[in-house]
């Protein structure tokens, strides 16, 4: 039995991360997030070029970038499913390896895959039955629902992987294995650069190719992904069995990554009441909506990365039981996403007039996309701390928080306030900016008041 355990002990020792639960938390940080922010960059490369691409269909025409844009809401559903599996998978795992916990290591895999398999299978038979209807209700009209259509048509293959995927992309991350995590996100974007023009120009496919470039190239991240498994380069392993579907397991990953699935959904939800909204005062400002959101993925994905790396941090340390270097790294991962958020709003509001001439002609279109985001991008300092503060309970395995936060930055706080400015006080499309920021600047509030309440009463009490 002792025998077992010291084996036991040199295999986490042989794959822990270097530093992970002693040393200088700001080099293990940028050496954690690095890699994922390098993927997350590429990813928005692609965002950027497939609407760049999109755009030159015709330029003339705002349908094509406005119609992709309103399926956004859609994108976010699958973005919402996915991320709850590979959070909820990457924070036990995090946990498991701290408790150096073999025994659910070894039945992670097939367990969260079953889940993963289910809800992806669901989301692509539920979409291609009511595909009219689901459009329909995104308030999409005449072109702008015609090419919102197609995109989804011939993108939602994507979703399905996405889902099933980001169960090992959970337990990549969780291990710390970022590199890799940056490397599938690298052939993703690089697939789907090569493949967009191809499909949409070369075979005159215009926005169905955008769709199915995008299918096309997670099947490729897919590939990459299992063979890092089948080539044992990983701690936890899939072993194939159906016997190793545990409903424990499965109910663990289930309970912290629901309820970021559930936040997220609602972000959805709000992003569509917002899209009903825009249309409603002003189609043109539906396309300005879309180009900013691609660009506002400038700021979020590098906090991301931080998010990402503090949920392994966190939940190793958390599992390893150093809880007061569990609240070193909370204070790290704050400042570190707060400047970031912050250095990225100057460079945006800089030179947005420059970069967004690139994605349409149309003046007004241009008009409304540089006052938005000049008026918006600093309040994404405040959505840092809310990123922040939700990977922190989740990495400890308190998904609550986190959902409530989120639920309360768009749906509680920002939704009403933009009926409020909108409708009250007549501000038109400024309306529905101002109710973003509402909602950022409150829930960052109540973030920071809940970790630091949390601290004191549990982490600070189990120290002594």
């Amino acid at each position: 039995m002792d025998e077992s355990i010291a084996q036991d002990d040199q295999v986490f020792a042989g794959k822990s991360v270097r530093g992970m639960f002693e040393g200088p938390i700001p080099g293990l940080l940028a050496r954690l997030a690095f890699p994922v922010f390098t993927g997350m960059f590429f990813q928005l490369l692609y965002s950027l070029v497939d609407t760049l691409y999109i755009s030159r269909i015709d330029m003339a025409d705002p349908s094509y970038v406005g119609g992709t844009g309103m399926v956004f809401p859609l994108i976010f559903i699958i973005i919402a499913l996915s991320s709850g599996l590979l959070i909820g998978t990457s924070a036990l795992v995090a946990r498991s390896i701290g408790e150096k916990n073999r025994e659910v290591l070894d039945k992670t895999a097939e367990s969260g895959l079953v889940v993963g398999l289910a809800l992806g299978t669901l989301l692509v038979v539920f979409g291609y039955i009511f595909d009219d209807g689901i459009i329909g209700l995104l308030g999409a009209r005449g072109d702008y629902y015609t090419h919102a259509l197609e995109y989804f048509r011939y993108m939602l293959p994507a979703g399905f992987l996405m889902i099933a995927g980001n169960v090992l992309n959970g337990i990549l991350q969780g291990e710390g294995l970022m590199k890799r995590v940056m490397t599938a996100m690298i052939i993703g974007t690089a697939t789907n650069i090569v493949l967009d023009p191809v499909f949409i120009f070369l075979l005159g496919m215009k926005v169905e190719g955008a769709g199915l470039a995008t299918s096309l190239s997670q099947v490729v991240v897919a590939a990459y992904v299992l063979g890092l498994f089948i080539r044992k380069k990983t701690l936890v392993p899939i072993h194939w069995k159906v016997a190793n579907v545990n409903f424990e397991i499965v109910k663990r990953i289930v309970s912290v990554g629901f309820p970021q699935t559930l936040g997220q959904l609602t972000m959805s939800v709000s992003f569509l009441i917002f899209n009903r909204i825009i249309v409603g005062i002003d189609s043109l400002a539906m396309t300005a909506f879309t180009i900013c959101g691609r660009f506002d993925q400038f700021i979020i994905m590098p906090i991301l990365s931080i998010g990402t790396a503090l949920v392994t941090m966190i939940g190793q340390n958390y599992g390893r039981g150093n809880l007061r270097r569990v609240k070193d790294i909370w204070k790290t991962c704050v400042i570190a996403a707060v400047g970031t958020a912050a250095l990225l709003a100057v460079v945006l509001f800089i030179f947005v007039p420059v970069i967004y001439p690139v994605f349409t002609r149309v003046d007004q279109v241009l008009r409304y996309a540089v006052r938005q985001t000049r008026i918006v991008i600093f309040s994404f300092t405040f959505v840092a701390v809310v990123i922040i503060v939700r990977a922190a309970f989740q990495s400890m395995g308190k998904p609550l928080p986190g959902f409530v936060i989120d639920v309360m930055r768009l749906l509680l706080i920002g939704v009403p306030m933009a009926f409020f400015y909108v409708n009250v006080l007549d501000l038109g499309v400024h309306g529905v900016w101002l109710g973003m920021i509402t909602g950022n600047f409150v829930a960052a509030a109540v973030g920071i008041l809940w970790v630091r309440g949390y601290f004191g009463r549990v982490l600070e009490g189990k120290g002594r």
